[in-house]
């Protein structure tokens, strides 16, 4: 009896029946007996990716709403306080404006300037040929002008006003108060033949006057 494994022919449509031992030889044939397809990890990777990317979205676009509500309410503060702001700066400038002057008080008090004594203390190093007209001295720390004449119209007469400028200029007792001495006008006075002079004493903290001899 020959084995129906070996016989020929038969029907070729009938189902294929499947071996008792599978051939391991051909792995595609093999039943996939995985315990995880390799589906399910893929597919769980690709969710976590997709989740991962909405919550990023979803965090960026809370932050971006937060910052605009933030900035609406930092504008609203800003334009409350603008009316503030600008009557601060109005009464800062009140303050500088009093804080000069106290600190300009307060100098002059430090090292006070008597005018009777500068008026003594001219008079006692006045020289020879010089006299003083009129001293005009209008408050604390505003220049003290004064004007004179000189004896004469030649050039002996000039050089004792320039002498009478060099020795205000270098006396001590005027140094501490004065920043500068200038002789601001000297002109001839032909009718009681002298000359006329003019002298400006500025007190320190003062901008210096500028100018010179006018002749």
């Amino acid at each position: 009896m020959l084995s129906l494994l070996n016989k020929s022919g038969g029907d070729k449509s009938a189902p294929r029946v499947i071996p008792w031992r599978p051939d391991f030889r051909d792995a595609a044939s093999l039943p996939d007996t995985k315990t995880v397809r390799t589906h399910f990890f893929v597919n769980l990777i690709a969710a976590s990716v997709t989740g991962a990317l909405v919550i990023y979205v979803v965090q960026r676009e809370l932050g971006v709403a937060s910052l605009r509500a933030s900035l609406a309410d930092v504008e609203t503060r800003i334009a409350d306080a603008a009316p503030l702001s600008q009557k601060a700066q109005e009464t800062y400038k009140i303050f500088q404006a009093e804080e000069a002057k106290f600190n300009e008080s307060f100098a002059f008090v430090r090292t006070p300037f008597r005018f009777h004594d500068f008026l003594l203390h001219l008079g006692k190093i006045m020289p020879h040929g010089v006299s003083v007209r009129s001293v005009d001295h209008r408050g604390v720390e505003q220049a003290v002008t004064v004007i004179g004449s000189v004896r004469g119209i030649d050039a002996a007469a000039g050089d004792v006003a320039s002498n009478f400028v060099k020795q205000l200029q270098s006396d001590p007792a005027l140094a501490e108060h004065f920043a500068t001495i200038v002789l601001t006008n000297l002109g001839r006075n032909a009718e009681d033949s002298s000359l006329n002079l003019e002298l400006v004493f500025t007190f320190k903290g003062n901008p210096a006057v500028k100018g010179g001899v006018k002749k």
